[in-house]
């Protein structure tokens, strides 16, 4: 016991292993690049957010915070995460690791509960359309963004109280790893990274699963008996947002079931340690592109598919279409025809 006692160094998981391998380097990269794209990504969310008024509401509100949560992890990966995996120093301080977990952590706390959060908005413009302004007006929009910050405070602050729980980066591991206090420590985890962690995806990735559903319900139900809302512009709007949401939430299910069965472990296969660690940023990077892919104003704004109305008199009876496609008839003297039927349904 007192040779295993000498031979102990608080720290020794975080640090590198001298040398870089190729292995080593594509991780690396691989780290740094995709949270470049990722913090880019969440920028982009923002600017949309601020500058089309379709999205400026609730929902719009409650995904600014969540992609305030994604900024904060994706600067962790590629400030710190990335070049630590490449460099592989053996001189890593290992208070600066525990805290860049710490601070990674927070900040995903943060997006995984906003995730819960915008289901639960969704749940409401779908099931309660008539009393969504009242539910979500702005000093309740605000109250449920700080107490979800002050949540994730507090984890913080459990990790203070109980101690030998710490967590933080291994970059010969390319994982959180955890982080022994002491020589004679008979378990090689964190009780409470598991408890979190395991919460974490009972209640925010199945919860929202379970609102998911009824909302997907509700639609259903719609679809059948009130084709008139099933097809108005702001009922399929809610559709589109919907739909955005529950391809996050599976992804999201999936990496987190990954970290729970990993549970900060040093021996992870290459796909473990993609699922585990690197798939939370892409994840990130894929909420962009569907930002863009399920919503034609953020798709017009970006690409400049301006919508244009133009208006035909053919026989006596006035057409509005949507160009650039014409087409000239002559049974009936002129015939408009639209390029695509879904940007106009969509304006």
């Amino acid at each position: 016991m007192e040779n295993s006692t000498v031979a102990f160094e608080y720290g020794s998981e975080l640090q590198g292993r001298g040398y870089a391998t190729s292995t080593d380097l594509f991780f690396g990269y691989m780290t740094t690049a995709t949270g470049i794209i990722a913090f880019a990504g969440a920028l982009l969310d923002l600017y949309l957010i601020k500058t089309l008024k379709v999205f400026h509401n609730a929902f719009g509100f409650f995904w600014a915070i969540r992609s305030i949560g994604e900024i904060g992890t994706d600067i962790s990966f590629a400030l710190y995460t990335g070049p630590v995996t490449i460099l592989q120093s053996t001189n890593i301080n290992p208070d600066l690791a525990i805290f860049i977990y710490h601070y990674s952590f927070t900040f995903a706390y943060i997006q995984c509960v906003m995730n819960l959060v915008i289901a639960l908005n969704r749940f409401v413009a779908v099931w309660f359309p008539m009393r969504y302004l009242g539910i979500f007006e702005k000093r309740i929009c605000w109250f449920v963004a700080i107490f979800v910050t002050c949540q994730a405070l507090s984890v913080f602050a459990l990790y203070i109280i109980f101690p030998c729980q710490h967590i933080g980066y291994g970059p010969r591991f390319y994982a959180n790893v955890f982080v022994r206090c002491r020589a004679d420590l008979d378990r090689d985890y964190s009780l409470l990274a598991y408890i979190l962690t395991k919460t974490c995806f009972i209640v925010a990735c199945c919860g929202t699963a379970a609102i998911n559903l009824s909302t997907f319900c509700k639609i259903g139900h719609i679809r059948f008996t009130s084709i008139a809302r099933y097809n108005s512009d702001e009922f399929r709007r809610d559709v589109r947002l919907f739909i955005l949401g529950v391809v996050q939430d599976i992804l999201m299910m999936v990496i987190v079931f990954s970290i729970l069965l990993c549970n900060s472990k040093t021996d992870l296969s290459i796909v473990g340690a993609l699922l585990s660690y690197d798939g939370l940023i892409f994840i990130y990077m894929f909420n962009t592109a569907s930002m863009v892919m399920f919503n034609p104003e953020c798709r017009r704004l970006l690409f400049g598919m301006k919508t244009v109305r133009v208006t035909a008199k053919a026989d006596g009876i006035e057409t509005t279409v949507m160009p650039p496609t014409v087409t000239l008839g002559t049974s009936t003297g002129m015939q408009l025809v639209e390029e695509e039927e879904e940007e106009a349904r969509d304006t």
